[in-house]
C-alpha cells in the first residue's frame, strides 16, 4: 500500500467523502497550524511575514510590554489558544498587506 502524504490528503478526502473542500483553504489552515504549533511561532511570523512587536500590539490590542514578552522570552509564551489567535490575525494582516501592493503595481 503506498504511503499518504500530507499533499495527498486534501484529494483522498474530497474522491472518498465527495465533499466540496477547497484544497487552498486547507492548505492555508495547514500551513497556519504548522506555524502556531512550531517552538517559536512569533519569530516564525516575523521571518515569514515581517511581523513586528508592533504589529500584534496594534492587531490585538495587547500591551506593549506583554507583546514584547511574546516575542522574546520562552518562558512567556501566550496559551496554546491565543498563539492560535494571533497566527490567524497575523495571517490575515499579511494578506491585506499582500493586497495593498498588488494594487500599487
Amino acid at each position: 500500500m503506498p504511503k499518504v502524504t500530507r499533499e495527498d490528503i486534501p484529494n483522498w478526502f474530497q474522491r472518498k467523502t465527495g465533499f466540496n473542500v477547497d484544497v487552498e483553504e486547507l492548505k492555508k489552515a495547514a500551513e497556519l497550524d504548522r506555524i502556531a504549533c512550531a517552538d517559536e511561532p512569533m519569530k516564525m511570523m516575523r521571518d515569514l511575514w515581517g511581523i513586528t512587536p508592533r504589529d500584534c500590539e496594534k492587531l490585538l490590542g495587547a500591551p506593549s510590554r506583554t507583546v514584547e514578552m511574546w516575542f522574546h522570552k520562552d518562558a512567556s509564551r501566550p496559551p496554546s489558544w491565543v498563539v492560535r489567535l494571533i497566527v490567524e490575525k497575523c495571517a490575515e494582516l499579511h494578506e491585506r498587506r499582500l493586497q495593498r501592493e498588488k494594487k500599487r503595481r
